[in-house]
């Protein structure tokens, strides 16, 4: 039993984590704090540059929280 306590407490840990490094990502692109990042604000990093339009999914030259996360899940897998 205590060594299910211990993992569930483990495992929430580690989510939590992972989730605050997601949202510290964004907000290091994001440098002018508008709440999404922009294409010119992608160029620092390559990968996310490079398939710009693939994540852009509503076509409005920015990316919202939600869109980076999917780019962020996508490039972890």
């Amino acid at each position: 039993m205590y060594q299910k306590v211990l993992f569930s407490a483990l495992a929430i840990m580690v989510s939590s984590a992972v989730y605050a490094a997601d949202d510290n990502n964004f907000k290091m692109l994001d440098t002018d704090n508008s709440g999404t990042i922009s294409e010119i604000e992608a160029s620092a990093l390559p990968a996310l540059s490079a398939q710009w339009t693939k994540y852009d999914s509503n076509g409005n030259s920015e990316l919202d929280e939600a869109e980076f996360a999917r780019f962020e899940t996508e490039e972890i897998e």
